[in-house]
């Protein structure tokens, strides 16, 4: 059971300090759960990207089309 509740709560012992410490989360994790947590934002962000990129290639295209008239 101790062993289950180490794993959940990311506490780990210290034997040079004597104490039982709470691992820090990586930046990577913290993204995730800002990422879960704001998944409208999310939504906006890639929907944004995937249109801007869209409007780049269609521009592109057709400055394309013109240089070849």
């Amino acid at each position: 059971m101790e062993y289950a509740k180490d794993e959940i709560f990311n506490i780990r012992y210290n034997t040079r300090l004597n104490r039982l410490e709470i691992k820090n989360e990586s930046w990577t994790s913290k993204f995730m759960k800002f990422f879960k947590k704001h998944m409208l934002l999310n939504i906006f962000l890639i929907a944004f990207i995937l249109l801007s990129s869209i409007n780049f290639l269609l521009i592109y295209n057709f400055m394309a089309i013109l240089t070849n008239i």
